[in-house]
């Protein structure tokens, strides 16, 4: 049997563009004697056998100087046929992100990565820099997705992220989970989430420190994103504190759009939750789908809250007929 044909250019042209990174990332190789990477080297192992690889996952430690030939070979040759980049628990650092950046700068054709992912990476301020930038206004549009938890990069991370992103239009889903922001870090996120083109869908804030100064910000910036859709921030140490319960009463009056909430995990009493559910009954808030509370509220208030949500989509069907 003929061997499976290997994939063709993105500009629709015949020819071999993985043999072609392979010529120049061989010759990179000897040019700066780096070592092999093991996951790249199964990359490749499936692209000789004729496997189309989209996703281009890192699971393994390696040398950021072998990390970055990787990159800077693919950049050279136009290889443009990857959609994911994902470096999980690497310890890659904000040189794994400088030449993963560097590679989503190439000029025409741009390369078509929507899913970028630094999970676990020990990246830092400096690596979120890097992201602002190229995510930025007159940076790669292409991604739509980016993942950076389980880094401490802290709010100045997010400060730095937020100046790109805070005029990006193209990101759908960002996720900075347990990342060690702190309450100064919400009105970085406010900043992205008010940009008028915005098109983020997803907000996962969950397991970082805002309290209840840093999630008023969040909820203030939330009422204004048109885009939203879900936002989970289970676990970020805020309470029930009426400035919170009236942000957040806000944001469930002026932004229909957003339709699921985690607010788990939060010093949210049973009291305080009552009276959530208490103004959605009262404001005939018909958007809301799922809205997640704290475990210790009491069973009334579940129930009541359950109810709340099934009367919210049974005035939808009220209305087909």
């Amino acid at each position: 049997m003929a061997p499976k044909k290997k994939p063709a250019a993105a500009g629709g042209d015949d020819g071999d563009p993985f043999g072609d990174f392979m010529k120049v990332y061989t010759k990179k190789q000897k040019e700066f004697e780096t070592g092999k990477l093991q996951d790249a080297l199964d990359i490749f192992q499936k692209i000789d056998e004729g496997e189309e690889v989209l996703a281009w996952n890192f699971t393994r430690e390696f040398e950021p100087m072998a990390f970055r030939v990787l990159f800077q070979s693919l950049r050279q040759a136009s290889y443009n046929l990857i959609e994911a980049v994902r470096v999980w628990k690497c310890n890659g650092g904000d040189e794994s992100v400088r030449s993963v950046c560097y590679y989503l700068t190439s000029p025409d054709p741009p390369p078509a990565v929507k899913d970028l992912h630094f999970t676990d990476n020990g990246i830092t301020e400096l690596g979120c820099e890097f992201l602002g930038k190229v995510l930025g206004p007159d940076g790669n549009k292409q991604v739509t997705i980016l993942r950076l938890d389980y880094n401490l990069f802290g709010s100045p991370g997010v400060e730095k992220l937020s100046m790109g992103l805070s005029q990006n239009a193209s990101l759908r889903v960002l996720s900075l989970c347990y990342c060690g922001i702190g309450e100064d870090g919400g009105q970085y996120l406010a900043h992205i989430l008010i940009f008028t083109k915005s098109a983020l869908e997803k907000l996962d804030l969950r397991g970082n420190f805002f309290g209840n100064k840093g999630i008023i910000d969040v909820f203030n910036g939330a009422r204004r994103a048109k885009m939203l859709a879900e936002m989970d921030v289970f676990d970020n140490k805020f309470s029930d504190d009426q400035e919170v319960l009236t942000a957040l009463s806000d944001l469930f009056r002026d932004n229909k759009c957003l339709k699921k909430y985690n607010l788990g995990g939060n010093a949210i009493s049973d009291k305080g939750a009552s009276h959530l559910v208490t103004e959605m009954a009262r404001c005939g808030y018909t958007h809301l789908q799922e809205v997640k509370v704290t475990e210790r509220c009491s069973s009334t208030t579940f129930e009541a809250l359950e109810i709340q949500l099934g009367a919210s989509k049974g005035k939808k069907k009220g209305k087909k007929k």
